[in-house]
């Protein structure tokens, strides 16, 4: 520690001396749902709860004393979870400092980034939607999730975002050390993983080649097995395409995610390699409609076919289907939305269907 404390005065006092041209903001989000949730398995559920999510964001841009820009802010999130089957860093002390961390060096239209979850990715795709219906399902047991595949975007590593005006699209390419790992400690050993490296490429492009309400959005992540007696690579692929006529827009989404399971989903042949690994491909198609300027309404619906499980009646087709509105009262923001769905991670048969409907109710404001 004592020489961890020298070395840094010494970078302190020699190398960072600062910045006239530098500029430091402090926003924040709020979010408050309420949340009602109803199965039609054995037995039978029906929950409801409060949820909240909180958000803190620290932002600094500026001129380095070479002439380039730079940008440098992380985020600290609290959103009421202590843990979450299939999340990744959910306790508390790691999930709060894991989002938005980074140092950019920017040239134009070029910029070079260092950081966890920072890097454009295609989160929200290209269909319409007022609310993520996959991010809001992944918390009731859906088998979709948009943190397909590797996970890339979300780990800590680097990259480089390039804008292409002509085009109307950024490109982006990202290289994580080891991925869904946000960081350790600066000075700690990294210890053992099961990840390998990863790397995600994609673009995303708004009014794309000149074409005015075309979104385009296309992403693909790579992970090779660490183990020989895992089914594969994982694999992430995200493609989207909608269009906005004014008053409407349309859009269709497609994610595909193989192996992510990181095992051997099915018996090994006698070759002793796995056969076949777990596979989800989600459709994802919606529609929206601006009743007013401030008041819109949404139609969405998701399938996802599912493959390579152990059990075959975890290989039906998950369905859910959404309506949605959103009211924007200028600093307060209020999105309701009601879904049902059938085969909840594509559990199938007299028994395990997994029917039902989940509601959720949200403000949301930002300071």
């Amino acid at each position: 520690m004592k020489n961890k404390l020298l070395v840094t005065t010494a970078l302190v006092g020699g190398l960072l001396t600062g910045s006239s041209f530098a500029q430091t903001t402090v926003t924040g989000d709020l979010a408050l749902t309420y949340n009602a949730l109803n199965k039609k398995i054995a037995g039978g559920l029906s929950t409801r709860g409060v949820g909240r999510e909180t958000q803190l964001n620290i932002q600094n841009k500026g001129k380095l004393n070479n002439g380039l820009d730079y940008a440098a802010g992380f985020s600290l999130e609290f959103d009421g979870t202590a843990s979450s089957s299939g999340a990744v860093n959910t306790v508390p002390d790691q999930s709060v400092s894991n989002e938005n961390v980074y140092i950019d060096f920017i040239s134009g239209n070029t910029t070079f980034t260092i950081g966890v979850d920072h890097v454009q990715r295609g989160y929200a795709g290209a269909a319409p939607q007022i609310v993520n219906i996959t991010d809001q399902m992944a918390g009731s047991g859906s088998s979709t999730t948009f943190v397909i595949g590797a996970g890339t975007s979300e780990s800590a590593g680097v990259g480089i975002m390039q804008k292409i005006p002509q085009a109307g699209m950024t490109a982006s390419a990202f290289y994580a050390p080891r991925a869904k790992d946000t960081g350790t400690g600066d000075m700690n050993a990294l210890g053992a993983t099961g990840s390998n490296s990863s790397y995600e490429i994609g673009i995303n492009g708004v009014d794309t080649f000149g074409l005015k309400g075309l979104t385009v959005v296309a992403f693909y992540n790579h992970m090779a097995k660490s183990q020989s007696t895992f089914a594969g690579d994982i694999v992430g692929k995200q493609y989207g395409v909608g269009y906005n006529f004014g008053q409407f827009a349309i859009g269709v989404d497609k994610l595909i995610d193989e192996n992510n399971n990181l095992a051997a989903a099915v018996a090994t042949n006698p070759m002793g390699e796995a056969s076949e690994g777990i596979k989800r491909s989600t459709t994802r198609i919606a529609i929206s409609a601006a009743v007013s300027p401030t008041f819109t309404v949404a139609l969405v619906q998701a399938k996802t076919e599912n493959s390579g499980r152990t059990t075959a009646t975890s290989n039906g087709d998950e369905t859910v289907k959404a309506i949605q509105a959103g009211y924007n009262l200028g600093p307060v923001a209020v999105t309701a939305s009601h879904n049902r769905f059938n085969n909840l991670a594509g559990r199938t048969g007299i028994v395990s269907n997994d029917d039902g409907s989940l509601s959720i109710l949200r403000l949301t404001t930002k300071f």
